[in-house]
């Protein structure tokens, strides 16, 4: 994968002996890490048409791969004072886990998308590429 650096790698490795499922894609959000107040965050764009049980298996030993680029125009305002982190949720499967918190450092936000969990980062990549339906 070219190193580009509006895209973020998120990766879900099982440690376990048998296989689990996750959500087609993990749950994010870029927000103000000082804020009680979540309705502001901005939820990237998915790929569309998923139907179907909305679980990506990933079995013993494995790890899923999923890509976020923040900013995939290159067109987007310069770094937003109010968006401080990416909040990630490994799947909506599991909502009792602990929700991960990212810096998000320099840079600008554009209109961001995220693709589905794959088996590897390539696919991931070409995924998030064909991102274009909000979620809801």
């Amino acid at each position: 994968m070219t190193d580009i650096p509006t895209r973020r790698l998120i990766t879900v490795r099982n440690n376990g002996s048998t296989s689990c499922g996750l959500s087609y894609y993990p749950l994010v959000a870029i927000g103000n890490s000082q804020s009680a107040d979540q309705s502001k965050d901005v939820r990237p764009l998915i790929p569309g048409g998923l139907g179907g049980p909305p679980a990506y298996p990933v079995y013993a030993g494995r790890t899923a791969y999923a890509v976020l680029d923040l900013n995939p125009g290159g067109s987007g305002s310069g770094p937003a004072t109010t968006l401080t982190e990416i909040n990630v949720l490994a799947s909506q499967n599991m909502p009792n886990a602990a929700t991960q918190n990212f810096p998000l450092g320099g840079g600008s936000v554009g209109t961001p998308k995220l693709g589905l969990y794959e088996a590897g980062v390539a696919d991931a990549v070409a995924s998030m590429q064909g991102a274009n339906t909000r979620q809801q």
